[in-house]
């Protein structure tokens, strides 16, 4: 009888930690999609944009040159994005932080922050990345069949060639993503997607791991770049240290 009352007993209070892991999760998960932290030392996180432009707004301190910046938005979903990537990048911090500026390049950074920051939106999702000392790059794209028509602004034929195939949308996306994600990566204008960056042939699996090279005047490099697809988008993120 006790042995009984026991399981009866453990079975409720394993029901009630399921279900305050439940209320957990979903408070966490709800607009932060998740947060990711990385063995080479960077973090990763993916906003999902449910808020309006006020909600946003009122949970954020921005400073007056950032307030200037988003007045010259005029489309308010634009406003919106903007402010959810902030949203992003806050919650890579242990407290808000003061001001996002961007250098000569366009490569944003934290002031008073030594490390490196890199931030992409597409539509509903806002994420953002950082790493105490070295580049990140990372980007997200909703995929749409439309890509087919810019393809060769950024393919070579070869990459074109191994595309073609099984999931060849994803691909062109996971492509697309990897190769911005090393522009934001690399942090300099004047590199061309399609000149300087080469995709490695891969097999689609829906999220792993691509291999590029960067080639540039100054030097070649072969980075590794994660990518995955999250509720229709793709992502793609690169830290290399």
């Amino acid at each position: 009888m006790e042995k009984a009352i026991f399981i009866v007993f453990k079975f409720i209070i394993a029901q009630n930690v399921r279900n305050l892991e439940s209320i957990f999760w979903n408070t966490i998960g709800m607009p932060l999609r998740y947060k990711k932290n990385f063995a080479d030392g960077s973090s990763l996180a993916l906003w999902q944009i449910e808020e309006t432009e006020e909600e946003l707004r009122s949970q954020l301190v921005i400073s007056l040159r950032e307030e200037r910046e988003l007045e010259t938005i005029r489309a308010e979903k634009g406003r919106v994005r903007w402010l959810a990537v902030r949203k992003a990048l806050n919650s890579l911090f242990p407290e808000d932080i003061s001001e996002s500026r961007k250098d000569e390049h366009g490569k944003p950074f934290v002031c008073n922050y030594d490390g490196y920051i890199s931030l992409s939106h597409s539509n509903d999702f806002a994420v953002a990345m950082i790493h105490p000392q070295h580049p990140v790059g990372v980007d997200i794209e909703i995929i749409q069949p439309k890509i087919r028509r810019i393809v060769k602004k950024f393919l070579t034929d070869k990459e074109i060639d191994f595309v073609h195939g099984e999931h060849e949308i994803e691909k062109l996306y996971a492509c697309w993503c990897a190769k911005e994600a090393i522009f934001k990566w690399q942090g300099k204008k004047g590199i061309s997607l399609k000149q300087n960056i080469e995709i490695h042939s891969f097999q689609y699996t829906g999220s792993g791991i691509l291999q590029a090279s960067l080639n540039t005047s100054e030097f070649s490099k072969v980075l590794k770049v994660e990518y995955e697809k999250v509720d229709g988008y793709s992502l793609a993120y690169v830290c290399n240290p």
